[in-house]
């Protein structure tokens, strides 16, 4: 396997061949952006698990839980839209779900009073949302690697 002359002086090149200059200096940027940003919130979470409290009143309770359920609703439609119409931008849709659903799975976990709202918050995060999660990610791979 050859690789394309000055590849390696682009980072990012080899993952887009055919990429223009500037879409290949875009990826480096966007790639900089994105190193910075996790450097940034790994100390952060440290930070935040040592110096929030333990609990917190919330004034939109229902409101947060009610909106997180619709944008997995959108999500989940909007993937069977663009299944029907055979786009594979349907892979898109279906991992904005899979990020909704996990993050209902651990919001639902930690936000839940010991006992049995736990127990029945873990029930249905492994029996419900990470299977859901799980078969939204081998989608999104699927329908996105049709499209190579």
């Amino acid at each position: 396997m050859t690789k394309r002359p000055g590849a390696a002086e682009r980072p990012g090149a080899a993952e887009f061949p055919g990429a223009t200059r500037a879409a290949s200096r875009v990826v480096r940027r966007a790639c900089l952006v994105a190193l910075a940003v996790g450097g940034f919130l790994l100390p952060w979470c440290v930070l935040l698990a040592v110096t929030l409290p333990a609990t917190a009143r919330a004034q939109h309770w229902s409101l947060a839980w009610a909106g997180l359920d619709a944008a997995e609703a959108v999500a989940a439609l909007a993937t069977a839209v663009l299944l029907r119409r055979g786009s594979s931008r349907a892979g898109l849709t279906a991992a904005a779900a899979v990020a909704l659903l996990l993050t209902d799975a651990w919001f639902d976990i930690c936000t839940s009073a010991p006992g049995l709202d736990r127990m029945l918050a873990a029930g249905e995060a492994i029996f419900v949302e990470l299977p859901l999660a799980g078969a939204g990610m081998w989608l999104a791979v699927t329908v996105t690697r049709k499209d190579r």
